[in-house]
């Protein structure tokens, strides 16, 4: 399983981006294509493994990196990747991606693979049990609508329920979309225009859609989102310590992986991580930071910690 785990994802693309190279590179340019491709954290992990020789890819030739294959690498599908592409037809949430007839079509493909497990394998706690009917048409063609208007730059015509019921309609330039685990939701980040070239951050949750149209109308230049985002963070990031303990680094990676972040290592099993949040996302990374238990220490801001500290003392108290 640890093989099959670099297999065809981020680490995996980079090395075999590098392998396929036609000529030597230097360890700038290996840098370079690791910092762009990768994650912030990617740096940590990935250039010991390449620069050491661990992972004995390729071979230093005066100060340049060549690879020890004779032939370019092939993605090919193992049996096992067949079962995990199985297991994700099982996944309600690949209905919002493919439509039927691709789904038919993959499983077709699939046909006689068994899936790697199924949902009754997992016992999911600490997540809000009325998540997002992914299921329901509307919800799917919204879904695909958003996706569409994203990749296109055009304007959607929104029509949504707040949270006090009460119904609204704009015109919003989607963005981005965010899935929260904790609540197992999906919501879009957009952008409504208040003057020419003055946008507003929203953050509108898919399950509150009613309908949504096009308006054929398309953005002449696409605003930087992140800058948006950027400006809603607040003042200060909460800073953690992680204990690499039982995998916490990578877990906690993976938990934060929707957040901006900076992480550095402190020493050989210890890490600081800034993470850069929403004030509406405040709560949700409140509990999925206590989810680590002390395999993390909260260090900053003052206000978070002041937030996690009456949390901790009300679950004492419950539990007395």
């Amino acid at each position: 399983m640890q093989l099959y785990s670099e297999i065809y994802n981020c680490y995996y693309n980079i090395i075999h981006n590098l392998l396929s190279r036609n000529a030597p590179f230097s360890k700038e340019e290996l840098i370079s294509v690791v910092s762009r491709e990768g994650f912030d954290e990617t740096m940590l992990y990935l250039i010991p493994k390449l620069d050491s020789g661990e992972w004995n890819f390729f071979k230093k030739e005066d100060d340049l990196y060549v690879s020890t294959l004779h032939n370019k690498p092939d993605l090919v599908l193992s049996t096992l990747q067949k079962r995990w592409l199985k297991t994700l037809l099982l996944e309600p949430r690949i209905r919002l991606f493919l439509d039927d007839d691709a789904l038919t079509s993959i499983q077709t493909a699939l046909d006689g693979v068994e899936p790697l497990y199924n949902g009754a394998d997992f016992y999911v706690y600490d997540r809000f049990a009325d998540g997002d009917d992914y299921a329901d048409e509307n919800y799917r063609k919204n879904f695909r609508t958003i996706l569409s208007a994203i990749e296109s730059g055009q304007y959607l015509n929104i029509s949504f329920n707040t949270h006090r019921n009460n119904r609204l309609h704009y015109w919003y330039l989607p963005c981005k979309l965010e899935y929260s685990v904790k609540n197992d939701r999906f919501r879009l980040l957009a952008l409504e225009a208040r003057k020419r070239s003055h946008f507003r951050l929203h953050i509108i949750n898919l399950s509150r859609m009613d309908e949504i149209k096009e308006t054929g109308k398309y953005a002449r230049e696409i605003p930087d989102i992140n800058a948006y985002i950027t400006k809603e963070y607040d003042e200060k990031p909460v800073t953690l310590l992680i204990t690499n303990e039982r995998n916490a680094l990578e877990r906690a990676m993976l938990q934060f992986a929707n957040y901006k972040k900076n992480t550095v290592r402190i020493d050989e099993n210890t890490y600081k991580c800034k993470i850069y949040y929403n004030k509406s996302n405040e709560t949700e990374l409140l509990i999925e930071v206590l989810s680590f238990g002390p395999a993390i220490k909260v260090i900053g801001n003052g206000h978070f910690l002041e937030l996690l500290k009456k949390r901790l003392l009300c679950q004492r108290d419950l539990l007395a």
